[in-house]
């Protein structure tokens, strides 16, 4: 089994495949979620980015002021180099456990398997808490938490549903892509699974206008 908790295991993938890679679904999945909880203005973190187009179709979206995060120098370089046309679009190589931004800095952030990696290495739940934690904790008033996950609401909501993080939580199912898309569908701690789940966490406060 893959250590996707570790960089190492992410720096050596990311020099040997350096062409975009989709966890579990790509951003028309939740292209409708984002356009209803999002404002073109607001600042954005896209966290354990990785290489995927995520950001860059957001972009495109519409949306311009996006930050991004990942642990591995090597990916991150990538992006800077892949994302360099694109203003208002920015990397930086950081810790999600340990995220160095001020409080109430993101109107939203987006983890697209980001929770999932965490939850399956060593001190899963430590590590998925502090994190969270970090994410309320960076949110403005109003700000939403989108965090797109192979695990089912019971498992997910013993993190999620904690009242530290004073988020309300809304859960959709997405339909698992077909196998023609290039997207990874499956669970990476290797349980089966039918759907994806789009897990909205909205902080109180004033509504998301940026």
């Amino acid at each position: 089994m893959a250590h996707y908790s570790r960089l190492a295991y992410w720096d050596e993938r990311y020099k040997k495949e350096k062409e975009p890679f989709e966890w579990y679904q790509n951003y028309q999945a939740i292209q409708m979620y984002c356009q209803e909880q999002l404002h073109p203005n607001n600042k954005i973190l896209n966290v354990g980015a990785g290489n995927s187009t995520l950001s860059e179709q957001m972009y495109e979206d519409g949306f311009r002021n996006i930050t991004n995060i990942d642990i591995s120098t090597v990916v991150v370089e990538q992006m800077i180099e892949r994302t360099q046309a694109m203003p208002g679009m920015t990397w930086q190589i950081m810790d999600c456990r340990y995220m160095e931004f001020e409080d109430e800095s993101f109107d939203a952030v987006i983890d697209k398997g980001c929770l999932d990696t965490l939850l399956t290495g060593e001190a899963s739940e430590d590590n998925a808490n502090k994190f969270c934690s970090h994410v309320a904790r960076i949110l403005k008033p109003g700000g939403v938490y989108m965090c797109v996950s192979v695990g089912i609401p019971s498992e997910r909501m013993a993190i999620l549903g904690n009242q530290d993080f004073s988020w309300a939580v809304n859960i959709e199912t997405l339909p698992k892509p077909a196998s023609s898309e290039a997207v990874v569908d499956y669970d990476p701690v290797g349980k089966p699974t039918s759907c994806h789940y789009l897990y909205v966490c909205k902080t109180g406060g004033d509504d998301n206008e940026g």
